[in-house]
C-alpha cells in the first residue's frame, strides 16, 4: 500500500456582508503522498470542472464557487457539488439539508438552529435539481471512479457557520475581522488533524488569504499550542509555514486564489452553498414580517442598507437589538 498524507483545503463565504452569516469550511483529502496538490484539478476532469451546470451537463462542478453560481443553475449547481462531496463520504445522496448542516457544523448547529430566520423551511431549489438533472447518481459514481484511480478519498468535511450575534461577539473579542477569521479557519483546520489525521501522516494545508493579511506565523503559533512555524515566503501573492505538530510534518500555505486549488475548492462550493441556503432563509423570514414586497438582499452594505430600512418596523415588533442581526465588521 502507498504512503498517503491528508491535504486539508480551507475557503469561506460571507466574509465581506453586513447580514447573514459567515461560512468557513474545511475538506480533507487522503492522497498518495507524491501527489502534487495544485495539479488535482486538471487531473480529476473531465468528471469535475469548474463550471456552471446546465440541463444536459454530466459533470460534479467543483471549483471557486463563484465560477459556479452563475447562469440559469446558480444554487442547483452549487447543490449538485455538496450533494457529491457528501456523497463521498458515505455514499448515500442526501436529501435532509438540515442533517447535512449539523453533522459538518456541529459546533454551531445548536445555536445557529434557535435564530428565528435560520430555523425556516429549506428552499426549494433541491427538488428543482432533482428534476433537471435525475441521472446525478450515475455522475457521481463516475466522478468517484476517478478519484479512486488516482489513489485519491475524500476523509471528511468540517465547517463553521458563525451567525451575526456569534460575528458580534468574537469581533468584540479578537478587534477585527480578519483575525476572527483566521482564528476560526485555523480552529477548523485543528479539528480536522485530531479528527481525522492518521499517526505520523504529513499534512498540507492550503487556505485563501485572510483580509489581505500577509504574516501569519504568529497566528499560527498561537492556534496550535505554542509550536513554532518556520517562514518558507512571505508575500502578497503566497505566505507559506512548515512546522512539526502533533506528530505530524505540517506545511501550511495562504494564497491569493487559494480555491483554485481542488481540496479549497471543495471546501468553497459547501461554505457558499450553506451561505446561499440560510441566506434563502433570512429573506424568507423576512418577507414573511413585511406586507409590502421585500426584494431578497445578498447581505451586501449598500442592499443591506436598503433592506435595513424595510424590516425597520418589524425589527421593532420583534424586540430585536441590531446586533442581533446586522454584523459589526
Amino acid at each position: 500500500m502507498s504512503k498517503k498524507k491528508l491535504v486539508i483545503g480551507v475557503d469561506e463565504a460571507g466574509y465581506g456582508p453586513s447580514m447573514g452569516p459567515l461560512t468557513i469550511c474545511a475538506t480533507a483529502w487522503r492522497v498518495p503522498v507524491d501527489l502534487n496538490a495544485s495539479e488535482m484539478t486538471s487531473m480529476l476532469e473531465p468528471e469535475f470542472l469548474a463550471k456552471p451546470i446546465k440541463q444536459n451537463s454530466s459533470h460534479v462542478p467543483i471549483g471557486d464557487s463563484k465560477k459556479i453560481h452563475r447562469d440559469t443553475y446558480a444554487v442547483e449547481g452549487l447543490i449538485l457539488g455538496a450533494r457529491f462531496l457528501s456523497f463521498a463520504i458515505d455514499g448515500k445522496v442526501p436529501t435532509e439539508w438540515d442533517a447535512q448542516i449539523a453533522a459538518f457544523a456541529s459546533e454551531d448547529w445548536k445555536r445557529l438552529s434557535s435564530i428565528p430566520w435560520y430555523a425556516t423551511q429549506p428552499s426549494e431549489h433541491s427538488n428543482v435539481l432533482d428534476n433537471i438533472f435525475p441521472k446525478q447518481a450515475d455522475y457521481f459514481h463516475a466522478a468517484i471512479k476517478k478519484t479512486q484511480s488516482h489513489g485519491i478519498q475524500l476523509a471528511g468535511i468540517r465547517m463553521r457557520v458563525i451567525d451575526e450575534i456569534e460575528l458580534n461577539r468574537q469581533v468584540d473579542r479578537t478587534g477585527n475581522k480578519s483575525t476572527l477569521l483566521s482564528e476560526a479557519s485555523l480552529g477548523l483546520v485543528k479539528q480536522v488533524i485530531l479528527e481525522l489525521g492518521e499517526k505520523g501522516e504529513d499534512i498540507e494545508v492550503y487556505c485563501d488569504k485572510h483580509g489581505g493579511r500577509n504574516r501569519y506565523q504568529a497566528i499560527l503559533t498561537y492556534s496550535f499550542d505554542e509550536e513554532w512555524f518556520d517562514i518558507e515566503i512571505e508575500s502578497r501573492g503566497c505566505s507559506r509555514y512548515q512546522s512539526k505538530w502533533a506528530e505530524h510534518a505540517m506545511q501550511i500555505q495562504f494564497k491569493v486564489d487559494g480555491d483554485s486549488i481542488f481540496p479549497s475548492a471543495a471546501a468553497s462550493i459547501i461554505a457558499k452553498w450553506t451561505r446561499e441556503e440560510l441566506m434563502n432563509r433570512l429573506n424568507g423570514f423576512w418577507q414573511s414580517k413585511v406586507v409590502d414586497g421585500l426584494k431578497p438582499t445578498a447581505g451586501y452594505y449598500v442592499d443591506a442598507m436598503r433592506f435595513a430600512k424595510q424590516i425597520d418596523g418589524a425589527v421593532k415588533n420583534l424586540g430585536l437589538a441590531t446586533d442581533q442581526w446586522w454584523r459589526k465588521k
